[in-house]
């Protein structure tokens, strides 16, 4: 999920180093698994800041194939993103979905060094429970994917395989596209999006991934980020590499049936082959 608010975000950068407005977290859950009677585990386990973070771990509904590890995109918390790869465990998934700092019940203040910090905690927590026979995959959505691309290029270790959804290559690239959809915004474009660090751009660390496979899946239907950045993300990343075409919007890409299959095929591939040989 994106959500980019472009009035918010020229306010916010006057106050600001202007990356935290890529963040809209939400404290309240608005559902819980409980609700549906869905099997999980509630779990805090504290980050590399020493804070408290929070996530849901949702067990495989048979013998578990492998573990993955969901990082969501920039707006509400796990209460509204769980749905879009719950369905991974009737595939004999285990999954771990968490929030970075500031949502849901996470402490702390939502700001980027501090969220990738967050996301090398949740590697470090999944490691730690980790099935030694079984692998453990990265899916990211959205923002969660172009962190995910940084985090892993800087610690390659511990990950088998990695989804990204809708990743964007560029943070001030994006800024500048969002706002350029709202006549009231779209000449603060330039001046708002060089506010916006580019120290952590996807484009520029996407070729350092680790010698795992990777998927780059993307919908041309996709009306928040455009399909360029995900195949630039793809053209310049190293060799265990896919693309696929989706269908659906930007938040309903998981919903489709057809690219769950997508998502299914690859990891059914990566978790019962040896790595060298995908």
């Amino acid at each position: 999920m994106f959500r980019f608010r472009p009035l918010i975000v020229i306010a916010s950068c006057l106050l600001t180093a202007c990356t935290s407005t890529f963040f809209q977290p939400l404290k309240t859950h608005l559902a819980s698994p409980d609700q549906y009677n869905i099997k999980y585990e509630d779990i805090y386990f504290e980050g590399r800041s020493e804070i408290k973070l929070h996530g849901w771990w949702f067990p495989a509904a048979l013998e578990s194939k492998a573990h993955v590890l969901f990082l969501h995109g920039n707006a509400e918390n796990i209460s509204t993103h769980s749905g879009l790869v719950y369905w991974l465990t009737q595939h004999q998934y285990d999954v771990f979905i968490f929030d970075y700092r500031g949502y849901g019940k996470s402490q702390g203040k939502a700001q980027i060094d501090g969220v990738m910090s967050d996301i090398q905690s949740s590697r470090e927590y999944i490691e730690s429970r980790r099935d030694k026979n079984k692998k453990v995959f990265m899916i990211g959505h959205s923002l969660g994917a172009s962190m995910g691309i940084y985090n892993l290029a800087q610690q390659p270790k511990n990950v088998d395989g990695l989804i990204l959804v809708s990743p964007f290559s560029d943070y001030r690239q994006i800024a500048r596209e969002t706002m350029n959809k709202s006549w009231l915004t779209w000449i603060f474009q330039w001046p708002v999006s060089l506010m916006v660090t580019d120290e952590y751009n996807p484009i520029d660390y996407v070729s350092l991934l680790p010698d795992v496979p990777k998927l780059f899946l993307y919908s041309e239907m996709d009306r928040v980020i455009a399909s360029d950045h995900v195949i630039k993300l793809y053209d310049k990343a190293s060799e265990k590499k896919f693309i696929q075409k989706a269908n659906g919007y930007h938040n309903s890409i998981f919903a489709e049936e057809e690219n769950q299959q997508i998502i299914v095929k690859y990891l059914d591939k990566w978790s019962e082959s040896n790595v060298s040989d995908d």
